[in-house]
């Protein structure tokens, strides 16, 4: 029988487009309308009847709250009576409770009703056409119960054996390009110099992903999530601006269909850009959903630290990119001048929190001005991070005012933004033990410091990079399977 998934790749778009257009919505184009049709004319394409009739009871749709109604504590309760369900996105509950799934796979109807603060029969019947559609199927039992008395739950899964997610971080030094299975789980990876030229890196990152493709022929690739590092338009298909490669307004996901197709590979699956700090948030959102962290108590502030810096953040459980055709500059604070008068900026600004914060920057503060005038080559954060471990106090002494500079930014994200939970990730946190001291200390003397409850932890040195970009390829799919219950009934 064909499923959405089937009518999408036949009409050459996502399962989210098609689901639009087989549910009226408003603002699709006639002529992908007659595209999707014609797919669905072709396969004789049926909505499911679970999912027809899981919509008409509207009390199951009650995945997604409010904040107010989650509750802090870890004990099983249910939903606030306060909330109506009725009111809730069903899109959004499938969207959540399968964010869950693919963290913390396999995991019980039990665990999710507890998790999610609802009842487990409203899980049962979320999950129906979901198990119906083969997104979900029954897992072996969830991990931790060897010690149960009893029979042991059996644990929901994504069905991830023939599915296969390209994952590609274009860094400013190095790119990698990834590929995983449906639990983020890593499959094969290659890495590469980034050129200078924009193209030269594309059409290399698309010969690397038809490579992979090849080599696990019993997968289908389902989306690429591409992370780079620089603010991306408002549909997360070009690149605006990237300082450091002097990158402007590059058309990934079109470059990357193109190159496909010249050499008769056609991908014909969505191609999707983000900024890699907001990818990276993304990441660490997952990580914090497999510890088990409430859904409502998890807003925080992802700051990347590298190259350059890059803040992503997170409410409710939600990457926010901010709203209409600027969303893509949300997270810039990396060129937020703390400095005026500064050093130079590749961006064009003059002191920039990245020139005194970044990874990069310990390099230069190290090796100082006359190093460099002289053509001395500055030591790599990572050699200086091994200076400073065996004992040498210049090297210590420069990450302590790396620290400095990094709370000095911090503090005015935290007031700026009103979130006073920090997660600093990137390659600065191999320094982190000499790092947050001064970093601490530099809040704690500012305003937020006097004010405000706030608390900076460790995230991932360098996980969250690539792993941030198979959570947008992964993301991508979780969003369409979510609208696919929708376009079931």
């Amino acid at each position: 029988m064909p499923t959405l998934r089937d009518v999408a790749r036949l009409a050459g778009f996502s399962t989210a487009t098609v689901s639009h257009v087989i549910n009226g919505s408003k603002g699709v184009k006639s002529d992908t309308r007659e595209r999707v049709e014609s797919a669905i004319a072709q396969l004789g394409f049926v909505p499911d009847a679970v999912g027809r009739s899981l919509a008409r009871k509207r009390n199951a749709a009650a995945l997604v709250l409010p904040r107010k109604a989650f509750v802090e504590s870890d004990s099983d309760q249910s939903l606030d009576s306060s909330v109506s369900p009725a009111s809730v996105s069903s899109i959004d509950s499938a969207r959540t409770m399968l964010r869950i799934v693919h963290a913390a796979q396999p995991i019980s109807r039990a665990d999710l009703a507890r998790r999610l603060k609802i009842n487990r029969s409203t899980v049962t019947e979320i999950v129906k056409p979901l198990l119906a559609s083969g997104a979900l199927c029954e897992a072996a039992p969830e991990r931790g119960s060897a010690g149960r008395i009893g029979r042991p739950p059996i644990g929901l899964s994504l069905c991830g054996d023939r599915t296969l997610f390209i994952g590609v971080n274009i860094g400013v030094r190095r790119t990698q390009v990834g590929a995983a299975a449906t639990d983020g789980r890593l499959l094969a990876d290659e890495a590469f110099d980034t050129p200078a030229d924009a193209d030269a890196s594309l059409a290399r990152i698309s010969s690397i992903i038809e490579r992979l493709q090849e080599s696990m022929p019993e997968r289908t690739l389902i989306s690429v999530g591409v992370t780079v590092p620089g603010p991306t338009d408002a549909e997360r298909k070009e690149l605006l601006f990237a300082p450091h490669l002097g990158w402007r307004e590059v058309r990934i996901a079109e470059t990357l269909n193109k190159e496909s197709k010249q050499r008769g590979k056609n991908f014909n699956v969505p191609v999707i850009v983000d900024n890699d700090a907001t990818a990276a948030a993304m990441y660490e959102a997952r990580r914090h959903l497999r510890n088990g962290a409430p859904l409502g108590s998890n807003d925080f502030v992802l700051v990347r630290a590298g190259t350059g810096i890059g803040v992503g953040l997170v409410l409710g459980g939600e990457v926010y990119r901010g709203a209409g055709t600027d969303c893509g500059l949300l997270g810039e604070f990396g060129h937020m001048t703390i400095v005026a008068g500064g050093k130079q900026c590749a961006c064009g600004n003059r002191g920039c929190w990245e020139l005194y914060a970044s990874a990069t920057s310990a390099a230069s503060l190290y090796a100082g001005d006359r190093a460099s005038a002289r053509g001395h080559r500055s030591p790599r954060f990572v050699e200086v991070v091994a200076r400073a471990e065996a004992g040498e106090l210049r090297a210590q002494a420069t990450l302590a005012r790396i620290g400095g500079y990094l709370g000095i930014g911090i503090s005015n994200v935290i007031t700026g933004l009103g979130v006073s939970r920090v997660v600093v990730s990137g390659r600065i946190v191999h320094g982190w033990k000499f790092v947050q001291q001064s970093l601490r200390e530099a809040v704690a003397g500012s305003m937020v410091g006097r004010l405000s409850n706030w608390s900076v932890e460790q995230g991932q040195p360098t996980g969250a990079g690539l792993g941030g970009a198979l959570e947008v390829a992964i993301e991508h799919y979780l969003t369409g399977l979510a609208e696919s219950t929708r376009a079931a009934a």
